[in-house]
């Protein structure tokens, strides 16, 4: 009996994670943990964080996917930046290993570098734009930034790994 493999990617953020399914290396859905109403808005930063965690969390659930890829943290960011995507990052290692979910971070120039965007002097702007153009390609829907790069980010993973394990 063929088996699918079935890869989850996260671009992660405190108030708007964008993720993306695919099943044997094809684009299955995309979508984005939204937590910037007016009510989650009044949350402190830590009740914000953790409802994120469990959020996620569900996708996980909802999906059961054999691997999942997040964005590696870069640490040019501010330290609160990196304080609040270090607890999410790190719930999400910690859920994977207890599942036994294959989880790998990838730097944003590997994923990038496999979509042929990596260029050497480009400003974050110029990558969110071609990020959203490719991933409306893949996902033939207006799709946010946060979306765009969970898209991507997947792409990238599967393209450098070539993970599709059916027969």
């Amino acid at each position: 009996m063929n088996k699918s493999t079935t890869t989850l990617s996260l671009d992660t953020s405190s108030t708007r994670t964008g993720w993306a399914f695919f099943v044997n290396k094809i684009y299955n859905q995309s979508g984005i943990v939204d937590l910037t109403t007016k009510e989650n808005k009044k949350l402190s930063s830590d009740d914000r964080i953790e409802k994120m965690c469990l959020n996620i969390f569900d996708l996980i659930k909802k999906f059961h996917p054999d691997i999942i890829v997040i964005e590696k943290l870069t640490v040019s960011r501010n330290m609160n930046t990196v304080r609040v995507l270090s607890k999410i990052i790190g719930t999400v290692y910690a859920y994977a290993l207890q599942n036994k979910i294959r989880y790998v971070e990838l730097e944003a120039s590997q994923w990038r570098s496999y979509l042929h965007m990596q260029k050497r002097g480009r400003k974050r702007d110029e990558y969110k734009k071609l990020s959203i153009q490719h991933a409306k390609i893949v996902a033939n829907k207006d799709i946010t930034d946060d979306e765009a790069d969970a898209i991507c980010i997947g792409e990238g993973f599967l393209k450098m790994n070539n993970v599709y394990m059916g027969n």
